[in-house]
């Protein structure tokens, strides 16, 4: 497996993930970044295994600086993008070419023609399109997945999310020609993407108020969605960057369903223990201490390419989220609701 570009930070953890799972080998990474590239070598002396002999033993690993190169590689069949937005279209599709499996950060692409070219190039050469939405992998959910469909409270009536980070992101996230986008195109996916999945029903309609209020940044910081599905329950996601630097965690994924007779709760980023120091700012911090969301998402890809099969977040289900980013930019716009697209309505059924 590859892994190309570390402009997105989760390529770390899905780094360290290759590199401890056994059905995986790490052939070679790509990044043309001089400091990203230092970083992400840093990780794989880190991660060797504990011996005296990988200290001082070479990392195996080829350390490129040409996606390219390393997307022509014949001793690669599978690779994990994790550039920024705007590169993941390219991307894939040169990956494809070359028949190789994808897996590709969220958001799928930055616009649904690019999406659906995605679907079809994997479709077409016969590569599985994943995914990253490593929040389905969470213990909690999978928890709440199987209440739910074990049906133990009734039918869902209605559903609210929440994907929030402190007001501190920065470089091409805050980049509209790099990333598309603020909050709404790199944090409504995960939230929709779960009740997606939790209530297997598509978003039907959605409306969206979006605005840049916590900085002057030229992207949206603060947004709210109120979402209909096809089977009539009306849920509403929270996707903003605008929690305080203060404010002691990273960032939430949290979750609340509420069905005929009950509801159903849950907090991803909820296993922590909690340190102060007296001279820091912020001066506590939650230190996660939960399974890997990101070696369970990792190994599924891997498991799902053994097995012939789709991961558990394939294309489409990156291109439904593409779709929901796409209507809720027009909402915000038009302070309307708008109806969402549909994946039918845009590709062609294979042969």
């Amino acid at each position: 497996m590859g892994a190309v570009s570390f402009e997105h930070g989760h390529q770390f953890g899905y780094l360290r993930a290759m590199l401890r799972l056994p059905q995986i080998e790490l052939v070679a990474l790509s990044e043309p970044d001089d400091e990203l590239r230092a970083r992400a070598e840093a990780e794989l002396r880190a991660n060797r295994p504990d011996t005296p002999e990988a200290d001082l033993a070479p990392t195996t690993v080829r350390v490129l600086r040409d996606h390219h190169e390393l997307l022509d590689a014949p001793d690669i069949d599978a690779v994990c993008i994790a550039s920024a937005n705007v590169s993941h279209h390219a991307l894939t599709l040169r990956a494809a070419a070359a028949g190789k499996h994808v897996l590709c950060e969220k958001p799928l692409a930055i616009g649904l023609d690019e999406a659906t070219e995605m679907v079809r190039a994997c479709r077409d050469r016969g590569v599985i399109l994943g995914t990253a939405y490593p929040v389905r992998h969470a213990p909690s959910v999978w928890e709440a997945k199987q209440r739910l469909a074990a049906g133990e409270l009734g039918p869902i009536r209605a559903m609210s999310v929440t994907n929030v980070l402190r007001d501190t992101a920065s470089g091409w996230f805050i980049d509209p020609a790099r990333s598309g986008g603020g909050a709404i195109r790199d944090h409504i996916v995960h939230g929709t993407d779960l009740m997606r999945w939790l209530g297997g029903s598509e978003v039907r309609e959605l409306y969206c108020e979006a605005a840049t209020r916590m900085r002057d940044i030229p992207v949206e910081d603060t947004g709210m969605l109120i979402e209909v599905f096809d089977d009539g329950v009306v849920a509403s996601c929270d996707p903003s960057w605008n929690r305080p630097r203060t404010w002691p965690k990273w960032g939430d994924v949290t979750g609340r369903i509420e069905c005929a007779r009950g509801l159903v709760e849950f907090d991803v980023t909820g296993d922590f223990v909690v340190r102060t120091d007296a001279q820091a700012v912020p001066n506590t911090q939650h230190i996660s201490y939960g399974p890997d969301m990101n070696e369970h998402l990792i190994a599924d890809f891997a498991d799902a390419i053994l097995e012939g099969r789709e991961p558990c977040a394939g294309g489409r289900d990156g291109w439904a989220g593409v779709a929901c980013i796409e209507a809720a930019y027009e909402s915000a716009r038009s302070h309307q609701f708008v109806t969402v697209a549909r994946f039918e309505d845009h590709v062609a059924p294979g042969p």
